[in-house]
C-alpha cells in the first residue's frame, strides 16, 4: 500500500497536468501508455493453448497501429471528423495486420492469435482515442479540458469507492471466477462514488450541460469503468498473469491502470455527442 501511495503521488499530479496543459503534453503521455499498454495486451496472449503453441505476434506493427489511431483522434475535429478519421485507420490497420498473419504467423491456434491480433489495437488505440477525442471535444479548450478531468476524476473515484467499501462491508462476491477479490457491495459503492464526484466535478467546473445529464453521465462511468476493470481482469485470468505488466510500482503494468477509463472515455464521448453539435 505504501509503494502504491508513493506512485500515485508522482503519476496522479502528472496526468492531471497533463490533462490540464493538453497537446502537446497529454499527446505524448496517452501516446506512451498506448503504445506499453498494447505491449502488455499480447504478452496477455496464452502461449500454449493445451499441447498447441500459439505464436508471438508483431508487437512492432501493433503499436505503428495504435499510434497512428491515437495521432488520428489528435488530429480530428468534432465528432463526426473523428469517426470517420478513425474509421479510415482501423480499415487501414486491420488490412495491414491481417496480411502478415496471412504471410508470416508460423503458429497454431489460429482464430485465437487472430483475434489477439487485431483486438489488441481496438481495444487499447480506439478506445484510448477518446482521450484526444475528449480534450479536442468543439466548444473550446475549456470544455474538453473539464470533460477529460470529469472522465479522470469519476473513473478514480469509481475504483476508490469499490475498493474502500469492499474491504470495509464486502461479503458477496461479485465474479469469483474472474475477480475473487471484488464484491457486489464494493460494486455499489463504486457506484455511489461515481455519481457524488461527477456531481462535485459539475459544481467545480462548467460542463456546459444540465445537472442531471452530468448525473447519468456519471452514473453510466461507473457502471463501464466496473467492465472494463472485469474485462481486464479476464484477459488476465486466461492468460494466468496476476498484473498486465510491472512498469508501475505497486500498480501492475500500464494496461492495469487503464482497463476501467478505457471504456469510460467512449462512453462519456458519445453521450456527450447526443448534446453538442459536432
Amino acid at each position: 500500500m505504501r509503494q502504491r501511495s508513493l506512485t500515485a503521488l508522482v503519476g496522479v499530479p502528472i496526468l492531471l497536468g497533463a490533462v490540464w496543459l493538453g497537446a502537446p503534453w497529454l499527446t505524448i503521455l496517452v501516446v506512451l501508455a498506448g503504445a506499453v499498454a498494447l505491449w502488455e495486451t499480447y504478452r496477455l496472449l496464452p502461449r500454449r493453448v493445451g499441447p498447441r503453441r500459439v505464436g508471438p505476434l508483431p508487437a512492432v506493427l501493433g503499436v505503428a497501429w495504435v499510434i497512428a489511431i491515437l495521432m488520428g483522434a489528435q488530429a480530428s475535429s468534432g465528432f463526426e471528423n473523428f469517426l470517420t478519421v478513425a474509421g479510415s485507420i482501423l480499415v487501414t490497420g486491420a488490412f495491414i495486420l491481417s496480411l502478415w498473419f496471412i504471410s508470416f504467423y508460423s503458429g497454431q491456434r489460429y482464430p485465437l492469435a487472430f483475434l489477439y491480433l487485431l483486438m489488441g489495437p481496438l481495444y487499447v488505440g480506439f478506445l484510448l482515442s477518446h482521450s484526444l477525442a475528449l480534450r479536442e471535444l468543439p466548444g473550446g479548450d475549456e470544455l474538453g479540458r473539464n470533460w477529460l478531468l470529469f472522465a479522470v476524476l469519476v473513473t478514480f473515484a469509481t475504483d476508490t469507492g469499490a475498493y474502500a467499501v469492499g474491504r470495509v462491508i464486502g461479503r458477496t462476491p461479485l465474479a469469483p471466477s474472474i475477480s475473487p477479490n471484488k464484491t457486489w457491495e464494493g460494486s455499489v459503492g463504486g457506484f455511489a462514488a461515481a455519481v457524488g464526484v461527477a456531481v462535485l466535478v459539475g459544481l467545480v467546473f462548467d460542463l456546459e450541460i444540465a445537472r442531471w445529464q452530468q448525473v447519468v453521465i456519471g452514473a453510466t462511468v461507473g457502471a463501464v469503468s466496473q467492465f472494463g476493470d472485469l474485462f481486464e481482469s479476464k484477459l488476465k485470468r486466461l492468460s494466468n498473469a496476476k498484473d498486465a505488466g510491472s512498469i508501475i510500482p505497486g500498480h501492475g503494468g500500464v494496461l492495469d491502470r487503464l482497463d476501467s477509463i478505457l471504456f469510460a472515455l467512449p462512453a462519456i464521448y458519445y453521450l456527450l455527442g447526443t448534446v453538442f453539435e459536432p
